[in-house]
């Protein structure tokens, strides 16, 4: 089946799509990106995804490329192109600078908007909701690097993270920042489940603002279930009833370890499937 991605303002075969090699996004990760998930067409938090990229072209000092005010009719209409509404379905949006001869000291750099879909793997989703493993790595973030505060291209430090947690037989891996705290994980945010209390690393750790981290949040300060985003050590990982990773594409997955520290899911299970209900 024909594939078609959205790329210098118009939709072609993604086959025929080509960037720059002098692209500074290419060459330095000079950008960012947002990844959401479309379920039967209805497109989780887009507005809460376009203004996190447009808070970030921001802090890039790049500029809000011309068609940005067209990703929710151009993400609709890549996912009917591709047959894909009807189905579950990823949402790549890619912001980054277009060229790379302009000068740093510039007022702001021209973008380019690249928005791309494909089938979401339920089967790879269904697994990790019901329960990953997670390990702690052994490098520490920097909670004053600006950069953690956005979806960035350069994402390799995240990807290495994986790689590592993978190939030590993990799921996942989880973030310390320097001073020893629980940040995040390299494609998740972290909850721990104390009694009935949401238990979060805060922004000032040096996480990500998720998206679905913030729709947990709200949606469970509104239902009376009480949310705390404070420092927390690993130590608290030991003297909690269970925690839980979220994203865009999985929502909320369960973790049964996190470095030989196991969780019984049954100990949470009820307040978990009220959190998971906000996404029904």
């Amino acid at each position: 089946m024909k594939a078609y991605i959205y790329i210098n303002e118009a939709i072609i075969l993604e086959n025929e799509a080509v960037i720059s090699p002098l692209n500074p996004g290419f060459l330095f990760g000079e950008g960012l990106f947002e990844t959401i998930r479309a379920d039967t067409g209805i497109i989780f938090m887009l507005p809460e995804h376009i203004e996190r990229m447009r808070a970030g072209l921001k802090i890039l000092n790049l500029q809000i490329p011309p068609d940005f005010d067209q990703i929710a009719a151009v993400s609709t209409e890549l996912l009917t192109k591709n047959q894909l509404l009807h189905k579950t379905a990823s949402i790549k949006l890619i912001c980054c600078a277009r060229n790379l001869d302009y000068e740093i000291s510039s007022p702001k750099a021209s973008t380019s908007l690249i928005i791309r879909v494909a089938e979401l793997n339920l089967d790879e989703i269904g697994a990790r909701q019901r329960g990953m493993r997670a390990q702690i790595l052994p490098w520490r973030k920097n909670r004053s690097n600006p950069l953690l505060a956005i979806k960035s291209l350069n994402y390799l430090e995240n990807r290495y993270g994986l790689k590592e947690a993978v190939r030590a037989g993990f799921d996942e891996g989880i973030f310390l920042n320097q001073d020893g705290e629980l940040c995040e994980g390299t494609f998740s945010n972290l909850f721990l489940i104390r009694q009935r209390t949401l238990l979060t690393p805060p922004l000032n750790a040096g996480i990500l603002a998720g998206t679905t981290r913030d729709f947990i949040l709200r949606k469970a300060r509104q239902t009376g279930i009480e949310c705390q985003e404070m420092p927390l050590l690993v130590d608290d990982l030991k003297n909690c009833d269970g925690a839980f990773l979220t994203s865009s594409l999985m929502h909320l997955a369960p973790l049964t370890e996190v470095d030989q520290i196991n969780f019984d899911l049954e100990q949470s299970t009820r307040l978990r499937k009220e959190l998971l209900n906000f996404f029904n």
